[in-house]
């Protein structure tokens, strides 16, 4: 089979629904106020990141990383184990592929992002706690509770134990019971980043980013 065809095969039957491409609008406005020289991709899923990030920054030097070769990234690699030298790139994303491997090696994966890039990691991950957020109109009512507009997770009391082939083979979830977002948040704040930011999708809250700024310059620029 070729690249094209085990992509279309793997992807395109029922994958790319609405709340999926909003996703990727959410991955490239984090990097867009940057407007970097060099972006590296964890886990290229149908292509479509790719694409939207060479359409964003036509002069930025993109690098697509996939464990997969069949679906032809530029380098086939494991995010724990990621063949390039220190500060390689300035922006790395890595999007639902965390859970993909034990919580043992989650920070060994983050850490090996937070090596190779010298000014953001974006990641996201899945949130199974319930979420909450407000819509309305006209947009300056937002000036009341300004936090219900961008949503907030409130807390599961009783947590549900993981299964691993509950959602695609994931090792875990935020919200589910060992895997609280204080836990998620405290190892990765552990890692030493300069600025630590999240926010869930309201089109679909499954979806938990971290925004993380390595130097100060990063966050200098917003």
């Amino acid at each position: 089979m070729s690249r094209t065809n085990a992509n279309e095969s793997r992807y395109f039957s029922g994958y790319l629904g609405h709340e999926r491409w909003l996703s990727y609008v959410h991955q490239i406005s984090v990097v867009a106020d940057l407007n970097p020289c060099s972006i590296i991709e964890i886990g290229v899923g149908p292509g479509v990141k790719g694409m939207m990030a060479r359409a964003t920054f036509p002069e930025c030097q993109y690098t697509a990383v996939d464990i997969d070769p069949a679906l032809g990234p530029d380098v086939s690699a494991d995010v724990r184990r990621l063949p390039f030298a220190d500060d390689s790139f300035e922006v790395g994303y890595c999007c639902q592929v965390l859970e993909h491997i034990p919580y043992a090696d989650f920070l060994v994966g983050l850490s090996e992002l937070r090596r190779i890039c010298g000014c953001r990691v974006v990641i996201s991950l899945p949130d199974v706690t319930p979420f909450l957020y407000l819509r309305a109109r006209p947009p300056s009512s937002r000036r009341i509770l300004p936090w219900l507009w961008k949503g907030i997770s409130l807390p599961s009391f009783l947590p549900k134990p993981h299964n691993f082939d509950d959602h695609g083979q994931h090792y875990w979830e935020i919200g589910k019971r060992g895997y609280s977002l204080r836990r998620i948040l405290d190892d990765i704040r552990t890692l030493q980043w300069h600025d630590v930011r999240h926010f869930r999708m309201i089109e679909r809250s499954y979806w938990h980013f971290f925004v993380l700024d390595i130097a100060a310059r990063a966050s200098e620029t917003r």
